[in-house]
């Protein structure tokens, strides 16, 4: 039986609180590159910085376990499938964040206006889009019948929240989280096939 969306938007609000809570675990900032001179990072007066690493490294990798666990408890995921989908959620936030950073200056210089806001919004939309495609789309290649395209554009649309965890610090950052992993969740796992035979990987077949 398919497991309503509902279900699916919890799993995702309890991973991204999980997630939320891993960032505090300081990993160390990842340094910011320049490429042809612009600043791939935050530029804060003369300087290019980048973000602590356990942003990179735990909201995909948490999200990844949670979901595919109870996808493997329901019988959904076989172990290989599981196991992809933790490595391809763990690349697709490393990338998703990666481009989030690395945009903020150049779309700050390229719109020149005082606030924050709207570029790190577009910075957002925009990882959160490429994110969500590397994640979907891997779902899609281990699940066969997945549709990538709504939780593509969930992705998308609530990476365009970014803002908040500028704006909120830490309060923004466990909004973030569990919005867009509980939305994202809800999304993916609604669009994943109902047939169980079309999600028990290369297995059900031999």
């Amino acid at each position: 039986m398919p497991i309503p969306a509902i279900w699916f938007l919890l799993v995702g609000a309890g991973s991204g609180i999980l997630a939320a809570v891993a960032t505090f675990y300081s990993l160390g900032d990842v340094g910011a590159p320049h490429l042809f001179g612009r600043c791939l990072g935050l530029r804060v007066m003369s300087s290019c910085n980048g973000i602590d690493g356990a942003f990179y490294l735990f909201p995909g990798l948490i999200f990844g376990i949670v979901f595919a666990g109870v996808q493997r408890w329901r019988g959904r995921f076989d172990g290989g499938i599981g196991f992809g989908f933790v490595i391809a959620s763990l690349v697709a936030n490393a990338l998703a964040v990666f481009i989030c950073v690395a945009l903020f200056d150049p779309l700050s210089s390229a719109f020149d206006i005082a606030t924050f806001d709207l570029p790190v919004a577009l910075a957002g939309g925009i990882a959160g889009a490429i994110g969500g495609t590397v994640l979907a789309g891997a779902a899609s290649l281990f699940v066969p019948g997945t549709d990538p395209r709504p939780p593509i554009a969930v992705a998308a649309g609530l990476g365009l929240f970014v803002p908040v965890v500028t704006e909120w610090e830490a309060v923004g950052v466990f909004v973030f989280y569990t919005v867009w992993q509980a939305g994202f969740a809800a999304a993916l796992g609604a669009n994943l096939p109902a047939t169980p035979s079309l999600v028990q990987g290369t297995a059900a077949t031999a």
